[in-house]
């Protein structure tokens, strides 16, 4: 009989035993023609002693096609330590074949019958694929497999299923009432198997995005493509606050914002506490919070509240179009010389007309004459010595008449004396310039109602600016505490031996937490202090992530990530993902991609209620400022946002995604193979309007010169050819060399002739003309017909289309190019041909500058008119 144990106890009990021995297993040497056999313990008394008739008492049994080996020689080999098993060096006379021999102990007394002989192989040494070690022989049989059909899935069809199987294996049950306990289990397994088929269902469903409905499947799958669907974003806004006080400790953890939506909040004062906030339903307002960290200290100061502009004595002022800078009324805060005005360079203002300019009332402002800036500079200027000549006080309220005798209705302004008025001059940057003209004073034309002569008062202070502002974005912050923990999945412990258990092990089991409530808020990253006001509110919902801030009962602090294929394996991240309801699931990693968590700690989430298009409000609609934790005594605040709240957008939709995403990784360029692939890569760079490049033969390879036209017509500086020819290597093709150069601006010549209609000024006409092709842009935002960004690599400059945009101005009869040319160079036809070509890196110039004629020159020849 053939044993096959996992486990010999007998071979111990051999050694133990004086006087008994047997083969413990053979070794064959690498010749093929030499065995050590080893024993349990000590040699035989016969095999000890070396001599001829030593090979008489072993034999070699088995083989398939090579049989009979004989035993030429065995050599005792005794060991010296008493922990190690006597050896037996035996010498064949040929080698084995593939099959089981046994190495048999003849003739011998003390030997153990079960270990008188020992199997063993001659070609052990052979490489294999295969475990040597057989399998275990107690497995148990095959059950017998009932046919069944496949085809029943649903309910019905499984519980008959079950019913004729029993009656097969049951045939005298016969009751089939409901109450009945058979039909009861029966039920329960049909309806086990209907869930486990939907189960089924579902899986092959969300195997593939077109097929899919979970919107974490589709978005799972649109990653696998490059392709990331978006949450949203929430909306931001600027808010500004008024204070009766200066607050100089105020942090951004300690406030909240609220909107009035209803006739309910008009009762509510614009400061409140939390405990009032809780006692009002939160669908009937908006939350919103500062943009800051919340220890940051955010500063409010009186007089912030409304700075008047200071004009230098003119009167009927405003702030062009494109200004960058301006000039505020400042005052004294005490005898020892310090300012009101605190304001620093990163700090916003709003400029905002706060009366009409035709007729000085409040009700009548534009709202659309509304501006954020960021300081960039803040200079205090000395006093003005010639302070007013015509600068009159600001009153207490904008756009306040200052009346006039009619003798000094046209007269030079005011005797008000300003002498010792401190003033500050502030300038922001270019994205920030003044989108329109805003006017700082004017002259009331308006006649009254029941008509008669207008009163012609000054009007100072129609527009103002506003301190005190804060960026703000929707969502609301609140504290849970996760209430499962993180479930723990134990291995099964094995027995190494009797008597003796491996280690049970423990490992974090499948953890899928979901917070409470909803929606949760997605935030793009918080602009720095020096970006513009202007593109503050710009938002990508791609680049938006979850407002959520996780730590477990160990302190360990998890980071959102859009997923986990760059996490290491001690990289604490977690994968935020939004279902069909709109509830946030969290996923973590398995150790390998991102940290697993702790088996059995907890987690508390800090997260933000709020997101989407609810918080677009309109402008004024934030009007209460919510205290947090502290109260201060005394202050009178309110709260407006004079500017719409913007940048919230809506959940990407899963039909978007699936539309989007199979095509998604063609959309993006990553590789520079031809001439067009280089340039399309540089105009993805924001500062530029426009790129060219060519494939230059240089004798050896091919190099790639990338032209750059920069927005403004400025020429491109080195650091910006040194950085954009730097990102350019990475996507240019092996073999190519990169070259980063500026544009060639080509300057030209351009003179026409213009002929007047008759009853218009030819100066009028003149200027309208200079101005429709200059290099400028107009009052009303439109630019010239030789505007930088008008113009682009080797587009042609044509004579026909210069006429027509002369023409179209006002008072024009005719236009006539007499001369277009390159300026410098004698002409080439151009005139004849109708345009003038440019290359491929060239682009059209024609400033007009007298200063700079090398810019190009416009020539007009005017006649006719009066």
């Amino acid at each position: 009989m053939q044993l096959n144990c996992q486990t010999d106890a007998r071979r111990d009990a051999v050694r133990a035993k004086p006087g008994r021995s047997g083969l413990d297993y053979v070794e064959v040497d690498d010749d093929g023609l030499t065995l050590y056999a080893y024993f349990l313990g000590r040699l035989p008394p016969p095999l000890r002693e070396d001599g001829p008739d030593l090979p008489r008492l072993l034999r070699i049994d088995g083989g398939e096609r090579i049989r009979g080996i004989r035993i030429l020689d065995a050599d005792p080999l005794p060991s010296d330590d008493a922990e190690r098993d006597d050896c037996l060096r035996l010498t064949l006379d040929r080698q084995g074949d593939f099959s089981t021999y046994h190495l048999v102990l003849q003739g011998l007394d003390d030997v153990d019958p079960r270990y008188g002989r020992a199997p063993f192989r001659f070609r052990q040494c052979c490489p294999t694929l295969l475990d040597c070690k057989p399998d275990c022989g107690c497995a148990p049989p095959a059950p017998d497999e009932p046919v069944l059909d496949y085809l029943a899935r649903d309910y019905a069809a499984l519980r008959q299923l079950i019913y004729d199987r029993l009656a097969l294996r049951v045939p005298g049950w016969s009751e089939r009432h409901v109450p009945d306990l058979g039909v009861t289990l029966v039920e329960l397994l049909a309806y086990a198997g209907d869930y486990l088929s939907y189960y089924q269902d579902a899986v092959a469903t969300e195997a593939y995005l077109d097929t899919a409905r979970q919107r974490i499947s589709v978005r799972r799958h649109a990653r696998l493509v490059d392709y990331f669907l978006h949450e949203g974003c929430n909306a931001r806004a600027w808010v500004q606050v008024q204070v009766s006080q200066d607050v100089t400790d105020l942090r951004a953890g300690e406030i909240g914002f609220i909107t009035a939506l209803n006739h309910a909040f008009d009762r509510l004062p614009g400061l409140i506490d939390a405990v009032t906030l809780e006692r009002l339903p939160r669908a009937d307002y908006e939350y919103f919070e500062a943009l800051a960290p919340p220890a940051q200290v955010l500063p409010l100061y009186a007089a912030h509240n409304e700075i008047a502009f200071y004009t230098w004595g003119g009167r009927e002022c405003c702030l062009e179009r494109g200004a960058t800078r301006a000039t505020l009324v400042d005052g004294w805060a005490g005898p020892g010389g310090a300012r009101k005005l605190r304001l620093q360079p990163g700090d916003v203002l709003i400029l905002e007309e706060v009366a009409g300019a035709q007729t000085g009332v409040p009700e009548h402002a534009d709202p659309s004459r509304r501006w954020a800036v960021r300081l960039r500079a803040v200079r205090p200027l000395s006093d003005d010595v010639l302070a007013g000549a015509g600068e009159t006080p600001a009153p207490e309220q904008g756009g306040k008449p200052e009346k006039h005798s009619p003798g000094e209705k046209c007269a030079a302004a005011g005797d008000t004396d300003t002498r010792g008025q401190p003033l500050l001059e502030v300038e922001w940057d270019a994205a920030d310039a003044l989108p329109f003209s805003l006017c700082l004073s004017a002259l009331r034309r308006v006649a009254p109602v029941d008509g008669g002569v207008p009163d012609c008062a000054y009007l100072a202070r129609i527009s103002v600016a506003r301190g005190n502002v804060l960026l703000v974005d929707h969502g609301r912050s609140r504290d849970e505490e996760l209430p499962e923990a993180v479930p723990v999945r134990q291995s099964g412990a094995c027995c190494d031996c009797v008597d003796s258990p491996g280690e049970v092990t423990q490992s974090a089991g499948l953890y899928r937490p979901r917070l409470a409530e909803v929606p949760l808020t997605w935030q793009a990253p918080a602009p720095s202090v020096l970006m513009p006001a202007a593109l503050c509110l710009r938002q990508d919902p791609r680049s938006a992530a979850a407002a959520l801030q996780l730590r477990d009962s160990e302190g360990r602090q998890w980071l959102p990530r859009p997923d986990l294929l760059a996490s290491a394996a001690d990289d604490s991240h977690v994968v935020v993902e939004i279902n069909n309801d709109g509830l946030a699931c969290l996923r973590f990693g398995d150790g390998e991609l991102g940290r697993a968590p702790t088996a059995g700690s907890r987690f508390s989430a800090r997260y933000r209620l709020g997101n989407g298009v609810a918080g677009n409000v309109g402008a004024e609609a934030i009007a209460c400022l919510v205290l947090h934790g502290r109260r201060i005594d005394g202050l009178v605040v309110s709260v407006r946002n004079p500017l719409p709240a913007s940048g919230g957008s809506e959940p990407e939709s899963m039909a978007a995604a699936k539309l989007l995403a199979p095509a998604a990784f063609r959309q993006r360029l990553e590789r520079a193979i031809t001439a067009d692939d280089y340039a399309r890569i540089a105009q993805r760079d924001a500062r530029l309007q426009r790129a060219a490049a060519r494939l230059v033969w240089t004798g050896s390879w091919y190099e790639a010169d990338v032209a750059l036209d920069p927005l403004g017509g400025a020429q491109a500086s080195p650091g910006l050819l040194r950085e954009l020819e730097r990102q350019l290597r990475r996507y240019r093709r092996m073999g190519h060399d990169l070259h980063a150069r500026a544009a060639c601006y080509v300057p030209l010549l351009l003179r026409l002739q213009i002929c007047v209609l008759p009853g218009h000024a030819r100066a009028q006409v003149l200027a309208a003309v200079l101005r429709r092709l200059g290099s400028g842009t107009y009052q009303n935002g439109k630019r010239g017909y030789f505007h930088p960004d008008e113009l682009s690599f080797g587009q042609p400059v044509h004579a026909s289309r210069i006429a027509a945009a002369a023409q179209a101005v006002p008072g024009v009869e005719c236009a006539t190019v007499l001369e277009l040319r390159r300026f410098g160079e004698p002409a080439a036809g151009e005139l004849d041909a109708g345009l003038l070509t440019l290359a491929a890196h060239e682009i059209a110039r024609l400033d007009n500058d007298p200063n700079h004629p090398e810019r190009g020159r416009l020539l007009v020849e005017i006649g006719g008119g009066r």
